[in-house]
């Protein structure tokens, strides 16, 4: 898998995400420095398929760009985490187009390869705080 770069600004959530989930990951990366996941991304629409928590970080620290992995989202296996929930790739690209978007913890990706790892500095990242 190849790792792009992409403007954080571009990006669509599918589903939800925890407040004080993004708070903990943006003290943690700050900490570190550095950023060493890729968010994995639909091909078209740039729908954020894993990264919905470091989406947000990226965007509450201004970053530029961010590492990105880009999917084919019919090719990648997805399920509900919830009963109440059924759908495929078509429909979560429907809601997310339409900005009506899962609740959290609801959409599951079973990647067949795992995401590759990375390290980025925040300044490679376009952070200037």
């Amino acid at each position: 898998m190849e790792i792009n770069f992409c403007d954080p600004n571009l990006l669509r959530h599918i589903e939800r995400f925890s407040a004080s989930r993004v708070e903990w990951l943006c003290n943690k990366i700050l900490t570190e420095g550095v950023w060493i996941k890729p968010l994995a991304l639909d091909l078209n629409h740039h729908l954020v398929l894993d990264g919905q928590h470091r989406m947000e970080v990226a965007l509450r620290l201004g970053l530029k760009r961010v590492p990105v992995v880009k999917l084919d989202y019919p090719e990648v296996p997805l399920r509900s985490l919830r009963e109440k929930y059924q759908f495929d790739w078509q429909d979560v690209t429907e809601k997310a187009l339409r900005n009506d978007i899962y609740p959290y913890k609801t959409v599951k990706h079973d990647f067949v390869s795992p995401m590759p790892a990375c390290r980025f500095t925040l300044q490679e990242l376009g952070y200037d705080g």
